[in-house]
């Protein structure tokens, strides 16, 4: 009977083995399979590394579109993995794939298929189990996948906050999902529906994305709207997954004035429109998705001149006050660690509270698309970036912009763009050195001396010595600071020198001059008259004298 049962178990694996093979699934088991109605359960399974895109990042902004009708074509895991990673994965250098100032990454994403519910564990790329049973009849739209998008409010206490992180991934769920010909739309119909599937208290549902092949495939025409002020948009060679994997932050900035096509690109991303048309809708699409259909947004940008207001329909932006008002700007948030005013281009996305003012945390969203192209369009333009939300006073940052009775403007971020300030420390000359040795001799003789200096910075150090008696030597290799230089030398005639030296660090700033003396006399020799021996030369040597007074007679 065991061997019975053995043979059965072992077919039943070669059989699921022949279903996956012939199916093209990858699918890595792990831990706790279960069978549930003839199909396998898989507690938790990795993913496969995601689908490099090629596609340019302007390009990715200009196909965002949202599908709303899919065919029955499966999404591979492949295809569910890149757009999982993009969406809230690890980048190469172990940031996010979103950007959240103060670290706190709120957003839980549950992936709805028609086996089971799963959770994305972005720390290790895999699928977690969360319960068996086909749920994709929650929310809005009929699709192979659908993604629930929950805000954790015991990791982030501020919705609002939440839904901004919450915008920044869906956005880039649509970008990979067009770069990949599938589809997604945002949808808050129905969104409480996810709370079937039993999850946790302190978790609140915010928005379902369905995710499949479009019923139609997409058909655009490249037919840029006509620009008027600002240059026209182009292509960078970043693409959308380099950007993602490389977003440059920043908190300072370099003050260096941004060229024309810098401002333009980085204003377009934020609210513009595509330079391609969709046919199929007969239309231009915005850079980011509309709520409600709705665009309620103003953009502003500040830079050294002065204050604009963004014109999207034209491209274009008029001056709404001349002046460098960003220091004024900069008193009015909550950020003591970011330097607002060396910024270059700094973009204000503004609520207008008079259209639905009952879906602030729907604007949010949208201000969280609009952050997360500025910082991929900032990126692609090897510009730096960043983001702030505190901002204390909203009425003196209006009057700081020149619009001060627009009281029915709710600012809901503050980003800062341009090049990064690097700090340069100011550089100090080594210390004067300390020589070392004799300070009397014979010549032909040879004295060691050590030269010792210190440089404040670290820097190694090099010595330039004179001996006194014409031979030099112009500098010597380098050492370390505070390391003693060690050599020698050789006086051959009797004399008082003096020897000089002085230090010079890597960047060749040198030291002040520092001197030795040294006194060269002639050797004698020395014989003690303690001996026998010297009391005999002395007597000979007196009377070598003696002798020597005779002759002289």
């Amino acid at each position: 009977m065991k061997n019975i049962k053995l043979s059965i178990f072992i077919c039943s694996m070669l059989i699921i083995t022949a279903v996956l093979s012939v199916t093209g699934e990858q699918l890595i088991i792990k831990t706790n399979d279960v069978i549930e109605n003839n199909n396998v359960i898989i507690d938790e399974y990795s993913l496969p590394p995601p689908i490099h895109i090629d596609m340019v990042l302007e390009e990715s902004i200009c196909r965002r579109m949202s599908v709303r009708y899919f065919t029955g074509q499966a999404v591979t895991d492949e295809e569910l993995s890149t757009i999982l990673w993009a969406a809230y994965g690890f980048t190469e250098n172990g940031n996010r794939s979103i950007y959240n100032p103060d670290g706190t990454y709120s957003t839980i994403i549950y992936v709805i298929r028609n086996d089971a519910t799963y959770k994305y564990v972005p720390e290790d790329h895999s699928l977690s189990l969360f319960k068996s049973g086909n749920y994709l009849y929650l929310g809005q739209y009929t699709s192979p996948i659908k993604f629930g998008l929950v805000w954790d409010m015991d990791v982030e206490s501020d919705e609002l906050r939440g839904m901004a992180d919450i915008g920044m991934l869906a956005q880039n769920i649509y970008f990979n999902a067009n770069a990949l010909n599938l589809g997604t739309i945002t949808t808050g119909g129905g969104v409480n529906d996810l709370y079937e599937l039993g999850i946790p208290s302190n978790e609140k549902p915010e928005i379902i994305m369905p995710l499949g092949h479009p019923s139609t495939p997409y058909d655009f025409t490249y037919d840029p709207r006509p620009g008027s002020n600002l240059p026209a948009i182009i292509n960078n060679t970043n693409s959308l997954e380099d950007c993602i994997n490389n977003r440059l932050i920043s908190d300072k900035w370099d003050n260096m004035t941004l060229t024309d096509v810098e401002k333009s690109q980085v204003i377009w991303s934020s609210y513009g429109y595509s330079y391609l048309f969709d046919n199929l809708n007969n239309k231009w699409h915005r850079t980011l998705p509309s709520a409600i259909g709705i665009y309620p947004f103003k953009i502003y940008a500040a830079d050294q001149d002065g204050v604009y207001e963004y014109i999207p329909g034209t491209h274009s932006i008029s001056t709404v006050i001349q002046g460098d008002r960003r220091e004024e700007i900069n008193n009015t948030i909550e950020s003591s660690d970011m330097w607002l005013a060396s910024a270059t281009w700094i973009i204000f996305p503004f609520y207008n509270t008079n259209i639905y003012p009952q879906y602030l945390t729907w604007w949010y969203y949208e201000n969280g698309a609009i952050i997360n192209n500025v910082l991929l369009e900032a990126t692609t333009l090897d510009l730096y970036a960043n983001v702030i939300y505190d901002i204390s006073d909203k009425a003196g940052l209006r009057s700081a912009l020149g619009i001060s009775s627009q009281t029915n403007l709710l600012p809901l971020s503050v980003i800062p763009v341009g090049n990064p300030y690097i700090f340069i420390p100011p550089n100090n000359p080594p210390g004067i050195p300390d020589i070392s040795g004799p300070n009397d001799g014979k010549i032909g003789k040879s004295y060691n001396y050590t030269f010792t200096s210190i440089d404040i910075d670290g820097d190694n150090i090099s010595y330039y010595i004179i001996w006194g008696d014409g031979d030099v030597i112009p500098w010597t290799d380098f050492q370390l600071s505070g390391n003693s230089y060690l050599d020698s030398h050789t006086w051959t005639e009797v004399g008082d020198y003096v020897i000089k030296a002085k230090a010079k660090d890597i960047y060749g700033n040198e030291s002040d001059w520092t001197e030795f003396e040294i006194k060269i006399s002639n050797p004698r020799n020395k014989i003690s008259f303690n001996s026998s021996f010297g009391r005999f030369f002395e007597k000979f040597s007196i009377f070598q004298r003696i002798l020597s007074l005779i002759a002289g007679y």
